[in-house]
Parts: structure tokens; sequence; C-alpha cells
């Protein structure tokens, strides 16, 4: 749609530029220009004002850095001081030490000293008494040795290191203190030896001697021997003759065969004159393991019980209980060990003849 202009008027007069009305639209674009200059500016001020701070910032924690620094440095000055003074009181400790060490020996060779001059003054104030005592003394510890050694008893043993023991401290001499030191080593050694009951064992293969007669057998012969195919002579002299020869060939059909359920091997059959003597050799055989037994001979102890249960095991009846005991107690009896490893007990001994030998000053 398109508009004409309207004719103007030849009277009215023509405006001049500067009366002519302003437009709005430049006036906006000049604000908004001012506004953008103004945000611009204010965000310049902005990051100038926070640049700042972070130098600020910046400027304190050197500053913080280096007083922290300052003091870790004044603090390992400190420590270097103080090291080098625990060092040099090491050093003095060290020394003090040493001067106490060599103090402490030389308080403890004094000691020894006094200890002999004690015992010597000791030694001629109870005159000769004191060496009957000392062979005394040597005597039990002579018989301890033996007693371990030869008869291999250490409770004997036991109590004559502790009777040797108490006379020496009734001596009161204080020279023989490693004497009783060995002593006690010694004790304490024989009381970790074993101590097998030997009271017990014998007593149980006594028992088992006294009745080995009433252990009943696996088997034994009868003293008359009859069969039971037989039949009774009234019985066959009633029958008819086709009888007679029918139970006979019956008879002889039955001893051809014969069917049993195999058990393992048979048990050897005994007449009565022989089972006194299978008892006679099991109490042999228990007897032996006794004698072995008071001897301390494990091997030969060991072997007659194995003899005596193989006895047992052949001859005799294992489901009776009597046996089974039997054969129990003989097994419990196979573990005893009858020769312990015994300890060595004559340092103290050795220690106490060296006293001896020492002459008096």
């Amino acid at each position: 749609m398109t508009t004409t202009p309207t004719p103007t008027d030849p009277a009215e007069p023509t405006p001049t530029p500067s009366a002519l009305p302003v437009p709005a639209a430049p006036r906006r674009r000049r604000g908004l220009a001012l506004l953008l200059l103004l945000i611009v500016v204010a965000a310049v001020a902005a990051a100038a004002f926070w640049v700042w701070q972070q130098q600020q910032r910046l400027v304190k924690d050197n500053s913080r850095h280096e007083e922290l620094i300052g003091r870790l440095s004044r603090n390992l000055a400190l420590l270097e001081t103080q090291a080098k003074a625990m060092d040099t009181r090491q050093a003095d400790l060290a020394a003090v030490l040493q001067r106490n060490s060599a103090e402490i020996a030389d308080f403890s060779r004094r000691i020894d000293e006094h200890d002999q001059v004690v015992g010597n003054l000791n030694e001629q104030v109870a005159g000769g008494r004191n060496r009957f005592v000392m062979a005394s003394i040597e005597n039990l510890l002579l018989l301890a040795n033996d007693r371990l050694q030869i008869a291999r008893d250490p409770a004997s043993a036991l109590v004559a290191l502790q009777e040797a023991d108490q006379r020496i401290a009734g001596l009161r001499d204080p020279r023989l203190f490693n004497v009783r030191q060995a002593i006690a080593e010694e004790r304490t050694a024989l009381q970790a030896v074993p101590q097998p009951d030997y009271a017990g064992a014998a007593l149980s293969l006594s028992s088992l001697a006294a009745r080995a007669e009433q252990l009943p057998l696996r088997a034994r012969a009868p003293d008359h021997y009859e069969s039971a195919l037989r039949e009774p002579a009234a019985a066959v002299a009633d029958s008819t003759r086709w009888e007679r020869f029918k139970a006979s060939v019956t008879q002889a059909l039955r001893g051809m065969f014969t069917l049993r359920r195999n058990q393992g091997p048979e048990a050897r059959l005994l007449a009565p004159q022989d089972e006194a003597l299978v008892h006679h050799v099991l109490m042999l055989r228990l007897e032996a393991a006794r004698a072995a037994l008071l001897r301390g001979d494990t091997v030969s102890f060991r072997d007659a019980g194995a003899g005596a249960a193989a006895w047992l095991h052949q001859y005799f009846r294992e489901e009776d209980p009597a046996v089974r005991g039997a054969l129990t107690d003989l097994e419990r009896l196979q573990q005893l060990q009858l020769s312990p490893p015994l300890p060595e007990i004559t340092r103290s001994l050795a220690l106490l003849r060296a006293h001896m030998d020492v002459p008096a000053r």
C-alpha cells in the first residue's frame, strides 16, 4: 500500500534543520554504548582488584614461608647443638661405664680374695674336722656316681647328692659355692630322667605267671575218641540185610566228601599230658621277662615279652577274657624303657677335688 504525499501549502513556512526533532534510536544506542563502557570499566577494575589481592596474598605467603624457613633453620641449628651435646654426654657415660666396670671387676676380685681368706680362717679354726667332712662329701659324690653308672639307680644317686649338698651347706664355706651349683644342676638332670615302674611291671609279670595254669587252651585231644557216625549195635542187629547195606554205603559216601568252612589254620590238638608242658613254657617265658626287667635289660625283656605273647596267640584261646587281659598287659609292658639315657654327674666331684687339692694359706 503506497501513500501519496500531501502537497504542502505554499503559504506555510519551511522548517529549519535546527528546529527538526532528533530521532529516538540514536539516543538509545548512545545509552547502551555508555552502559557497556561502564560495565567494561567495572570489570577491568574488579580484575585489577582481584590481581592486587592475589599479589598481596602471595606477598603474605612468601613472608610466612620465609618466617617458617627461618624458624626451621633455627630449630635445626638447635637440634644439631643438642645432638653434639648428646654425643659428648654419651662419650662421658661410656667413660663412666668403663670406669665402673673396672671398679666392679676389682670389687669382685676383692670379694673372691675375702672369701678365700674367710675359708682359710674357717679351716684353721675348725681344724681337722673340715677335712673329715670334705672326705665324707667326696665319698657321697663317689657313691652317687657309682649308683648311677653301675647300678643305674637315679633315685639312690639323687639321695646321695642331696646329702652331699646338705653337708656342704653345713660347712658355710663360700669357696664351695661352685660345687653346690654343680650339684644343683646334676640334681635337676637326675630328676628329669624317666623312672619306669619296675615294681608294678614285676608284679604284673608275677600275676600273669601265677594265672598261666588257668588260661584255657585253643584245642585238646580227648582221652577216648568214638565216631559219631557209629550206630548202636542193637540197631544194626535188628535191621535187615538191605538196610545194613544201605547204611554202610551211606557211611562210605559221607566219609568221601566233607564240606566245611575254611577259617584259617586249624588249632593243634594237645593231649592232656602236653597241656602242663604248654603252661610251663608260658610260665618260663614270663619269668624270663621278669628277670630281664630286674636286670634292666630292655632287649631281653622285650624279646621275652614278645615270645610270651606269641605263645599265647598260638596255643591259647584268644576270645577268652583272661587271655585277652594277659595279651593287653604284655603289650603295655612292651612300651617300657628300662635303660633311659643317664646324665653326667662328675663335675661336682671334680670341683670338690680341685678345692681339696688347693693348699691352705
